[in-house]
């Protein structure tokens, strides 16, 4: 079949600006999005630049953006590539600075990983290893398998607006090395991925999960880090205070208080700057009023609670 594919290119050396470049391309029904990029650059355009390795969604070198969806290029037959586009449009992956064409930095991506401390400091051995069960090492399978692509990197929505949030990859890592009961630093670990920017930034999108081409699952491993943290006794930070506040306004009226909501997340001080934003929605009358009233069969939630153990 013939498709036209759509590449967005970057030249340092000539152009100041990116520029989309299109190629009627003749491939196979089965083609690969690399495989493409190949025939491109053998049959068309030598000068096209983009990594690739093993071919085998192994080594993780080759994922770029198609149509708005970070892939692995390897990993993805051309034909399943239909999300409401008629042509094929390949960029390079996202939040990260393009060095020629196709080809990203990835040292935005590696430097939060290496904040993670991507090492296991042993405990001390007594008479004999440390023996992992395997119930403890399923705990840390999933995050074990992430082959460092950069695809939820590249499409995370909280990295796009923000520099400090350490992305969904680094974050799985963190679990990786603090899941593991081999480890004399996993207190250490938590409280620094508890700090700003980290764990509780993430606001649960699911993209991570939607992209990650090895089932690593990066936001369940996110939540497993937050578990593990309030039962480490880290609660001192604004994620865990937002988490109790909402937790205390469904046990007691059954929805949430949005108006109380940010006081009791960061503070009566650092609330007062949110005052001219508050304003402008109490005209739009998007403010809701902070009284709750409970919600019918309040009883039957708090009933929930009580099963759970939740008491306060």
């Amino acid at each position: 079949m013939r498709k036209k594919i759509i590449i967005k290119r970057f030249d340092p050396e000539s152009a100041e600006d990116s520029y989309l470049q299109a190629y009627n391309v003749d491939i196979a029904q089965n083609a690969t999005v690399l495989e493409v990029l190949l025939s491109i650059k053998e049959e068309h355009d030598g000068s096209l630049t983009f990594r690739r390795s093993c071919g085998s969604a192994v080594c993780g070198s080759c994922a770029v953006t198609v149509n708005g969806v970070a892939i692995l290029a390897c990993h993805t037959q051309l034909s399943t590539v239909n999300w409401g586009e008629k042509d094929i449009h390949i960029e390079p992956l996202g939040n990260m600075p393009v060095i020629k064409d196709l080809v990203v930095n990835f040292h935005p991506f590696w430097h939060e990983i290496e904040k993670t401390m991507p090492w296991i400091e042993p405990k001390e051995e007594g008479e004999r290893e440390n023996v992992v069960t395997q119930e403890e090492a399923q705990l840390i399978d999933e995050s074990a398998n992430c082959i460092m692509c950069g695809s939820c990197f590249g499409d995370c929505t909280i990295r796009e607006t923000d520099d400090n949030f350490m992305g969904p990859a680094a974050l799985a890592k963190g679990w990786r090395f603090a899941g593991d009961t081999r480890d004399s630093l996993q207190q250490e670990r938590l409280e620094l991925l508890s700090e700003d920017g980290n764990m509780w930034d993430c606001t649960r999108c699911n993209l991570c999960i939607d992209r990650c081409p090895k089932e690593v699952r990066p936001m369940d491993q996110i939540i497993k880090l937050r578990e593990e943290a309030v039962k480490a006794g880290i609660t001192d930070n604004k994620g865990v205070r937002h988490v109790m506040a909402f937790q205390a306004d469904i046990k007691n009226h059954g929805k949430l208080n949005e108006t109380t909501m940010p006081l009791k997340t960061v503070g009566v001080l650092r609330s007062l700057g949110m005052i001219p934003m508050a304003l402008r929605m109490q005209m739009k009358g998007k403010v809701p009023f902070p009284i709750l009233k409970d919600i019918e069969g309040i009883e039957d939630v708090k009933k929930i609670y009580k099963i759970m153990g939740v008491e306060e």
